[in-house]
């Protein structure tokens, strides 16, 4: 027996059959799911490291709140490394009787290390390449030079001296990338600032010294620094494009969750539609041990068909995964890095990979039970049962598929929610239906015509019938987390951000200048104003012990946890866009000294309720004790603090005040009126910044409908290869039943039964399970607050009661048209 040429042959004549056709749709389904989401992570990562240093201005960089010591630099000189210093800081600039609040940021000689520093000579110009601007000189970007109706060549107030704007900022290679950046930028000398004298004792400003370098140096050099840089914060890769990270670790969760999906449903179609392959083989197996074949011989001809399956598969599903992937760069748009490398094979190989595990893991079991069948078959219908052996490839087969895809998207969390919830789906579906159909054995002797002949097809085939509801199970739960909740997820998130989410800030507002403001800000027709006292002040201890962080961030010496400025605010009503965790908030008359914290910064500073903060505010210290622990919607673009205090124990604090307000933008102009009358207000416009979080939004939901896809046909393969699982036995039966007298309506009628009780119970258990997993994933995953949406799961699982009905119905048409003769030799 040619073992190749009959296994070639086999495959195809019984391409188009229908088992084979569903095993390759599946594999390629499988292939090209995770070839296009592990390729574009992978493309977005090697980017992202590769340019890292052009977002960091250097290979390496010190960073703190006091100037670094020159002493770095006098050694990375001795070792061969270039280096560079800048400081940034906020400041109010003025130009006329224009004000705004920018970043200004000051450079030494050298600037940029690494990257490209790119400027023009009037706003929109063409752009040029340009190094440190020279003393006396500025480079401003364009927002700020709008707001403070500015033109090249203009003086600008900078201190008590003044600045000549030279140029428009384009691009800074240590901030571009950054989905927000609060103040506009202003690039300028170090020589300008340390003359100003804006860098005093107190001043908010942030200190940078950057290395670049040979690799090895900057890494020798690193393990220099590690045990030296006190009170410094060592910048690395892993600091550089976080705004883009941060936007693409969270479209990734959501590609995941499809990919998981799709992976999932793809194996379940594959062992289906498998399993039916082997059933369909049991008498040509008969056959060929009857004329001498041999059991080895027959089992790898079989394998080899499954395995030429494969290869045109694989092929199939990467190039439809890589084209996927060019459709998800473009969906995520300006989300992901302008420049990406071309992809590499380890994606494509990892989703081959996956591929064939789900051929092998869930085809192979069915196949080694054709091992057992007997010359005999061919006179009675003996055959093997499963064997154990078989059960053991199954398992390994799943953690095999489990360990690929949670290596391919990179989430684990995600990963064990989501097929944890997918595997006690499984488990009690089996459990459900072995009950069901154990309950039904005692009432079927009870019922008469098609009830009767419908439960009795499935209390005579149970093992089918429990598979077949166990496949139906997951995929109508896959389905109605990918049409249901997928969406709903999105949508909650891009509701994140409403039509009236503040887009403007007010700082620096003066008490006195409350009502004013209030009034002026009525005037404009915005609705409600909240004007909040802000203050800084300095943490000193906590439970009388200086502040300890208790998890520091990655590369951080910095333990001057004392030394660091913390914003407060104090009232007596809970504030809105907030949630209360633990505790109790204090009562609007209260006068004791309470605090509430924030979720991260108790997380961040080991801190529970009944503990004390001391606060340094201006030249008292005070003691409060925290009585109520809320989480803050940072999202929501109010005004959120970390450490609230009760407005009744405050006393005399310094303070100023701050207040967020949305405002249509056709109406913007009229706030240049309140700052020319009050210079002292900083206005901070944040309207570009949430048309870029919704487009993020957008662009991802875009690129997560397309992942979707796959999943979604995933599951309508799982749906046609659970229901045609029992086509054969259920031709035979038919027929036996219409030589018996039956009538087609008494057939058609009894299918409908058999597959509306498949169908009422897979859908029961999905919608639950959906709606349950789904708000789980929500909390855990996405931190999203999804309640149970229960009307449309509802109808999700109703349509699914229906289409098992519709495809009980269609499958039966060509049986019970077929001459019962006729289907009896078929089968």
């Amino acid at each position: 027996m040619n073992v190749l040429r009959h296994a070639g042959r086999a495959l195809r004549r019984e391409f188009l059959a229908g088992d084979l056709l569903t095993v390759f749709a599946a594999l390629v389904l499988g292939v090209a799911v995770m070839t296009a989401v592990g390729t574009l992570v992978n493309r977005v990562t090697l980017a992202l490291t590769s340019s890292a240093a052009e977002m960091l201005g250097g290979d390496l960089g010190l960073g703190g709140r006091e100037d670094v010591p020159q002493a770095f630099a006098d050694e990375a000189r001795a070792r061969g490394l270039a280096s560079t210093r800048m400081v940034s800081f906020p400041s109010v600039l003025f130009h006329g009787d224009e004000s705004q609040m920018a970043n200004i940021k000051a450079v030494s000689d050298g600037y940029p290390l690494r990257g490209e520093l790119r400027v023009s000579r009037a706003p929109g110009g063409v752009g040029e390449v340009a190094g440190t601007p020279a003393a006396g000189e500025a480079y401003a970007d364009p927002r700020l030079m709008q707001a403070l109706g500015l033109k090249v060549g203009d003086a600008l107030e900078f201190g008590a001296g003044t600045l000549t704007v030279t140029r428009v900022l384009q691009a800074e290679p240590d901030t571009s990338g950054e989905l927000m950046q609060l103040s506009p930028p202003l690039l300028v000398n170090r020589i300008d600032v340390d003359r100003a004298g804006l860098l005093g004792p107190g001043s908010r400003a942030s200190y940078r010294m950057m290395f670049a370098g040979s690799a090895g140096a900057i890494a020798d050099f690193r393990g220099w620094l590690q045990p030296r840089a006190k009170g410094l914060r060592i910048v690395g890769i892993a600091d550089a494009q976080r705004g883009v990270r941060g936007a693409f670790d969270l479209a990734g969760r959501f590609l995941s969750l499809a990919a998981l999906l799709a992976v999932l449903l793809a194996g379940v179609a594959t062992a289906l539609a498998a399993n039916r392959f082997a059933l369909r083989r049991i008498d040509q197996v008969a056959v060929l041990r009857c004329l001498g074949a041999r059991n080895r011989d027959i089992l790898t001809a079989m394998a080899l068909q499954l395995v030429l399956l494969a290869i045109p598969a694989c092929l199939v599903g990467i190039g439809l995964g890589m084209a996927a992937q060019a459709g998800l760069v473009q969906a995520l748009g300006g989300l992901i890095p302008g420049r990406l490398p071309l992809p590499q094979a380890t994606p494509a190989l990892s989703g081959a990979g996956i591929g064939l595990v789900l051929l092998l893991g869930f085809g192979l079991p069915p196949l080694l039970r054709l091992r057992k069948v007997p010359p005999m078959r061919v006179l009675n219908r003996s055959f093997a049962s499963l064997p154990p052996s078989s059960l053991l490839v199954y398992a390994a087969a799943l953690a095999a598929t489990v360990a690929l895809t949670v290596q391919a998207t990179g989430d684990v969390r995600l990963a064990a929610w989501v097929l944890g919830g997918l595997a006690a789906l499984a488990l009690l579906a089996g459990a459900a239906g072995a009950t069901l159909l154990w309950l039904l054995r005692g009432l079927q002797p009870r019922l008469r015509g098609r009830w009767k002949l419908g439960l009795a097809a499935l209390t005579r085939r149970r093992g089918l019938a429990v598979m077949q509801l166990v496949g139906l199970s997951l995929s109508l739960c896959a389905l109605l987390l990918l049409s249901v909740i997928g969406p709903g997820l999105l949508a909650q998130w891009r509701d994140r951000l409403p039509s009236d989410t503040p887009n403007y800030f007010l700082m620096n507002i003066q008490p006195e200048q409350r009502q004013a403001v209030l009034a002026a800000l009525d005037g404009l027709g915005v609705d409600s104003p909240g004007i909040e006292p802000f203050s800084t002040g300095r943490l000193l201890a906590v439970n009388d012990r200086p502040p300890q962080r208790q998890e520091r961030e990655d590369n951080s010496n910095d333990d001057d946890d004392a030394n660091r400025p913390v914003n407060f605010s104090w009232r007596h009503d809970f504030p809105p866009a907030n949630t209360l965790l633990s505790g109790r908030y204090w009562a609007a008359g209260s006068t004791a000294a309470e605090a509430s914290i924030e979720q991260g910064w108790a997380e961040r500073y080991g801190m529970k309720l009944g503990d004390t903060v001391t606060l340094q505010m201006g030249e008292q210290e005070r003691r409060f004790t925290v009585t109520s622990i809320r989480k803050a919607d940072w999202d929501s673009f109010r005004v959120n603090f970390f450490l609230l205090l009760n407005e009744g124990a405050v006393g005399d604090a310094p303070y100023n005040l701050i207040t967020a307000f949305h405002l249509p933008r056709e109406q913007a102009p009229a706030l240049a009126g309140l700052t020319r009358q009050y210079p002292n207000i900083s206005l901070l416009d944040i309207d570009s910044i949430l048309q870029r979080v919704r487009e993020v939004v957008d662009r991802v939901s875009q690129a997560v409908q397309l992942v979707m896809g796959f999943s979604l046909l995933a599951g309508v393969l799982v749906l046609l290869a659970a229901l045609q699982a029992t086509a054969g036995e259920r031709r035979y039966d038919s027929a036996v039943l219409r030589t018996l007298g039956a009538t087609r309506t008494q057939l058609r009628g009894a299918v409908l039964v058999e597959f509306g009780a498949l169908g009422l119970l897979s859908s029961l258990l999905a919608v639950g399970t959906a709606a349950l997993l789904g708000s789980v994933v929500a909390r855990q995953v996405f931190e999203l607050q999804l309640s149970p949406p229960w009307g449309p799961p509802l109808v999700g699982g109703a349509l699914g009661v229906a289409l098992s009905m519709l495809a009980g119905w269609w499958g039966t048409r060509r049986i019970l048209h077929t001459p019962p003769a006729l289907a009896l030799r078929e089968a």
